[in-house]
């Protein structure tokens, strides 16, 4: 945070106006927004048209990419600490992956330090990784990994691709559609690109909204909703193949909705929301934290 603070004005509270720039709907292309709220330093908005949520003003691309390759490398430590967790997600979609394509070449756009492509390497597939932190790079490279610690439109790669995957990545992309297509250049024939991201249509985003961790004020850029990213592959002629979601945040909801923090302090009722819905119906409505999605070319 003490990065993300010095970007902040303090008379306004908001980041200060040489660090931003405005934007239209980046699904729709046009302004039909709504404010809902601001958030350490950030507005984030909401199209009429696509339900998006997105940030406006938006970081200048100088100043996004000056913050991150300035930013800490605690990610990979919590990936680490709790890494049950996240190869539980990581197989999940890495089968659904496997719906659709056999291993062969995947490549993980911010791969972190690469557990990630650690399970697929268990799974026989051949592993490619992108990652901005150098620190983190270096450490997947550790792995026998292949990382390039570049920017994705910057890589000369010499092979195509049969999975892109981009794990809680997507949302830090201001232009949505820019890297879409561009991906779908690095596929090879009957190739997918898989995304984790945060759903704006998760019930905890909507119950918690300014209050949800989903809403960080400066790196979640563009929160989709399904509708949101079903018309942006569209437009980038990409097809939505699976869709499921994953994280709950029963616990989370529950604390909310007693008057109590909800991140901190224990959640004594974590699989069944107010004694209405379970965690199994939740996302069967597709109402969990984070979408899982596999995109091929329509």
């Amino acid at each position: 945070m003490a990065n993300h603070r010095k970007y902040i004005d303090s008379a306004s509270g908001l980041f200060a106006d040489r660090f931003v720039e405005n934007r239209p709907c980046p699904v729709c292309d046009v302004d039909s927004e709504i404010f809902l709220f601001a958030k350490e330093g950030g507005q984030y908005k909401k199209c009429t048209r696509c339900d998006i949520v997105y940030l406006n003003p938006v970081f200048k691309d100088k100043y996004l990419e000056e913050y991150y390759r300035a930013n800490h490398d605690l990610q990979s430590e919590i990936v680490e600490e709790d890494s049950e967790f996240y190869i539980d997600l990581y197989e999940k979609g890495l089968r659904s992956i496997e719906k659709v394509v056999k291993p062969g070449n995947i490549l993980d756009i911010g791969c972190s330090a690469g557990l990630f492509l650690d399970v697929c390497k268990m799974a026989g597939w051949n592993t490619y990784g992108v990652e901005l932190n150098t620190k983190e790079a270096e450490y997947a490279k550790g792995k026998s990994h292949t990382v390039y610690n570049e920017l994705i439109e910057s890589v000369p790669f010499d092979t195509k691709f049969d999975a892109v995957t981009l794990w809680d990545v997507f949302e830090h992309l201001k232009n949505g559609a820019y890297y879409l297509k561009h991906i779908s250049t690095l596929l090879a024939d009957g190739g997918v690109i898989f995304m984790q991201i945060p759903s704006a249509d998760s019930l905890a985003a909507k119950i918690l909204q300014e209050k949800c961790n989903m809403f960080d004020g400066l790196e979640h850029v563009n929160i989709y909703s399904y509708r949101a990213l079903e018309k942006l592959a569209g437009k980038c002629k990409l097809t939505v193949i699976d869709m499921d979601t994953v994280i709950s945040e029963v616990g989370v909801i529950n604390n909310y909705l007693n008057y109590e923090s909800p991140y901190f302090g224990k959640a004594d009722k974590t699989s069944c929301l107010l004694n209405l819905i379970d965690e199994e119906a939740l996302h069967q409505h597709k109402l969990g934290y984070k979408m899982q999605v596999v995109l091929g070319r329509a």
